[in-house]
């Protein structure tokens, strides 16, 4: 029955809100690209037509794309015979995949989640493979995709509170809806968990850990601290504090920050990478009525530096820049947005500084403040004196990277256990047609 008014009320909301939206995409502009592929018209996506399985991976936003980037690599290795295909919702996860993926690794938007839309899509692309990352669930792509002989993986699922208490309401449609996947592969027990509680069945379900923290260290390219340094003219002593994903009203607070630590180190060199490029303008009025001069990284790179602050204002930059930071701080955390990835820069055995407000990776928060490499502070000030505590005791700070490497560490493999769950599946159904044929 719930299914039944999902699908009635997701059509009748598309009718009446149709015609306002053609206005508005006619007036504005805004939103155009990709339209016809949230149609279900994903004929001009290349496919590898000799591949015999094809993986589609559902990838929300921009976080998901880089679990999407984790396990394609592991999918190239051990399924070597696999086409992959990525879907997402947002423009800026779009662009993120342009950059990161593979070329062979096609991304378009998602279809709208509507029956006749879905289908279009599933016809096209004829999925072997659907795997939704996080716990980005579409009723009508899932059950269509199952309808449409695709196997349906739960890949690095996570349930915070809030969503739990949520879904609890529609806990019969969310057990419909979890019985639809073959495996489902969470984070951590508290979300295996709150899973169960919704009615997903223990034996399909795995705890395999976080493959948005797998980014190998053996990987990470050793050069590209130096080559970033270069690019920004910071000599290899020269200390850099990194703020990354910042949100509306955490760069105004870090100007104190950075004018305390200036007063002991005057060379310091500050990035901030905004999690919204949209907001850059807004940013560089806030720094030009507080006296503080600003350029961007396109700038630095086509005129050289010529200032303290450098706004990073193009995409999947971050991860690259946390090699060279000195100290880093996450954003998203000072004001409530639940954070971001604290791991990004502890693979680079960097500590982390975060405000309290980091609901979102409370789990690799834990990991880090555990091995005494990740450091919650509450306000501005407290930023700052831990900041400059840790200039005046260097060895305590080394002692800090290196719990952030090992945390980072002990994150590897993830991705790899996560798709041998798919490629288990795979080969039984092998195994299987094998045995039935040869009877």
């Amino acid at each position: 029955m719930l299914y039944t008014l999902y699908q009635l009320f997701g059509w009748l909301f598309f009718i009446v809100v149709f015609p306002f939206a053609c206005v508005y995409l006619g007036l504005s502009g805004k939103h155009r690209q990709g339209l016809r592929q949230r149609f279900g018209h994903v004929e001009d996506v290349q496919l590898d037509e000799d591949k015999p399985v094809r993986i589609w991976l559902h990838a929300a936003s921009v976080g998901e794309i880089q679990v999407a980037r984790a396990l394609i690599s592991e999918i190239k290795k051990q399924l070597p015979e696999a086409a992959i295909i990525v879907s997402t919702g947002r423009r800026q996860g779009l662009a993120v995949a342009a950059n990161q993926l593979p070329a062979d690794v096609p991304c378009i938007f998602a279809p709208l989640d509507l029956i006749g839309i879905v289908n279009r899509t599933l016809k096209t692309i004829q999925p072997t493979i659907y795997v939704c990352l996080e716990t980005e669930l579409w009723p009508n792509i899932i059950r269509q995709a199952q309808q449409h002989g695709a196997k349906l993986f739960l890949l690095n699922g996570r349930l915070s509170e809030n969503s739990y208490a949520g879904y609890r309401k529609v806990k019969g449609f969310m057990q419909d809806l979890l019985s639809c996947f073959t495996k489902i592969s969470v984070i951590q027990g508290a979300d295996a968990k709150r899973f169960r509680a919704l009615g997903a069945d223990p034996a399909r379900m795995r705890i395999l850990g976080n493959a948005k923290y797998d980014q190998s260290i053996t990987q990470a390219d050793p050069n590209l601290a130096k080559r970033y340094r270069q690019m920004l003219d910071v000599h290899r002593q020269q200390p850099v504090l990194v703020a990354g994903s910042t949100h509306t009203g955490e760069e105004e607070m870090l100007i104190e920050v950075f004018r305390a630590l200036q007063q002991r180190l005057p060379d310091l060199v500050w990035i901030i990478a905004p999690r919204h490029l949209r907001r850059l303008t807004e940013i560089e009025k806030i720094f030009e009525e507080q006296g503080v001069a600003t350029m961007r990284l396109r700038q630095v790179q086509e005129q050289g530096r010529s200032t303290e602050v450098v706004l990073v204002d193009t995409m999947g930059e971050l991860a690259g820049l946390y090699s060279m930071a000195t100290y880093v701080f996450c954003g998203g955390s000072l004001v409530e947005r639940g954070g971001h990835n604290v791991l990004e820069a502890a693979v680079w055995g960097t500590p982390v500084f975060y405000g309290p407000h980091m609901a979102d990776f409370s789990d690799a928060k834990a990991l880090l403040e555990a091995e005494g490499a990740g450091f919650c502070v509450k306000t501005p000030q407290e930023l700052a004196n831990r900041l400059l505590y840790f200039i005046e005791k260097p060895e305590e700070y080394a002692v800090a990277g290196r719990g952030a490497l090992k945390v980072a560490g002990r994150q590897q493999g993830s991705a790899q256990k996560q798709v041998a769950l798919i490629k288990e599946e795979l080969h039984s159904v092998t195994h299987s047609s094998c045995a039935h044929s040869t009877t």
